[in-house]
């Protein structure tokens, strides 16, 4: 399976193997607005790449085998020499595609290879802020950048045989990348436990609105969630109606 183990995200590759020559640090003050496709000419990886880069004057960011793994060669933040353009280098982020076939085969790519390159066109334009990869635009080839000094990327170049699939891909790579998963509803918290007979202010609602008393010696209507708020007041009543017996007794006491 291709790109195994690439972080899409965060662009970084299945593999490091950094060039140590035939690059330039830093991009010369000049901001990365583009990718340049090319192919290898041979059936690699990003250690084979740079194995011909240790005695040839090119290099590029990133080579993807024949399986679809990706190795980087050269990093971002860096100009790699490859679109035989300076401004060009200075402002591309280039893509080497493995073959799977040689010249006898007219320099066939596989599904693996075009499919991860097709994925790390779409993540580079995400991570860079490009816009949704387009052919001439946000999408270049090295046949174009280098003013027709060469063939290369063959069948992925406009009007070839990869060309209109492969922008395809990566312009549905770059929707794909862009949906976002929706936020999932924050759970309920659990009710609070409520202790055995315990009786919720809800509750006295529902009682207060059923069941109506008095207070004795009272005309007042009283709800029951009253009475229990005037139990002093119930009870000073109840003290006051002894107190009138206990006098009436002594007065029928006194005069026998």
């Amino acid at each position: 399976m291709s790109g195994d183990s690439m972080d899409w995200e965060n662009l970084e590759p299945d593999k490091y193997n950094i060039v140590k020559k035939h690059f330039t640090k830093g991009r010369g003050g000049r901001k990365i607005r583009h990718v340049t496709l090319h192919h290898m000419a041979m059936i690699g990886d990003v250690d084979k790449c740079v194995a011909v880069w240790n005695d040839r004057p090119a290099s590029a960011h990133y080579c993807i085998d024949q399986y679809g793994k990706i190795g980087q060669a050269v990093n971002d933040w860096d100009t790699a020499w490859s679109n035989a353009n300076l401004r060009s280098n200075q402002e591309s982020i280039t893509i080497e595609h493995s073959n799977s076939g040689g010249a006898n085969q007219d320099w066939p790519i596989s599904e693996a290879t075009r499919e991860a390159g097709a994925h790390l066109v779409a993540a580079i334009c995400r991570y860079y802020k490009l816009g949704r990869p387009e052919s001439g635009k946000t999408v270049r080839f090295h046949s174009i950048e280098s003013g027709g000094s060469t063939g290369c990327p063959w069948h992925l170049r406009p009007g070839h045989k990869y060309h209109d699939s492969y922008i395809a891909r990566a312009q549905w790579w770059y929707d794909q990348m862009g949906k976002k998963a929706a936020p999932k509803p924050a759970p309920k918290p659990a009710p609070k436990p409520q202790p055995k007979g315990d009786t919720t202010m809800t509750d006295f609602d529902q009682i207060n609105r059923r069941y109506k008393s008095r207070v004795p010696g009272s005309k007042v209507t009283m709800t029951p969630l009253d009475m229990v708020r005037n139990t002093d007041a119930h009870a000073f009543l109840i003290l006051q109606k002894i107190e009138r017996l206990e006098q009436k007794i002594d007065q029928l006491t006194e005069g026998k």
